[in-house]
């Protein structure tokens, strides 16, 4: 009698994701320092208020803890770009004359139509940052949307 061989199943495109969530029982491991190690164990066993049974249980907390802030950021970077067009407009209507102000205001608008801006953030600021350099100059128009940047609430 022979051995059958199975064929290997071919890796599709799928996102990481939906590989973790077609098998949930699947685990990866994770390699820290010994130091470190040695850090999560005692403050395991020094805060049992936190209910971590064991470093497992701190790492992944902590882990779920850093996704949670990282998906807080990147909302508040959404928030803070869909707020600067206005400023921006606003702040160039006293710099620029009517014509130019009209032209501006019309390509930022093309450039916000033509993409999503809350899906790719960074790439509008780029945008905007090239329109108003070609108004402004690179510098001055890097330094106000910068500032304007971190400024936003």
């Amino acid at each position: 009698m022979g051995v059958e061989e199975k064929e290997p199943k071919k890796e599709t495109n799928n996102s990481v994701l939906d590989r973790a969530k077609s098998d949930e029982r699947k685990w990866v491991g994770v390699r820290l320092s010994k130091v470190m190690m040695a850090q999560v164990e005692e403050t395991v066993e020094t805060h049992p208020e936190w209910a971590w049974s064991n470093p497992n249980d701190f790492v992944r907390d902590a882990v779920r803890r850093h996704l949670e802030y990282v998906r807080k950021q990147d909302a508040m970077d959404s928030q803070k770009i869909m707020s600067l067009p206005s400023k921006l407009l606003d702040l160039v209507r006293g710099m620029l004359d009517t014509p130019s102000y009209d032209d501006f205001r019309r390509k930022l608008h093309s450039i916000m139509s033509d993409m999503e801006v809350e899906k790719e953030p960074r790439q509008f600021l780029d945008n905007a940052t090239e329109l108003l350099a070609s108004y402004l100059g690179e510098t001055l128009a890097g330094n106000i949307m910068d500032k304007m940047y971190r400024e936003v609430d």
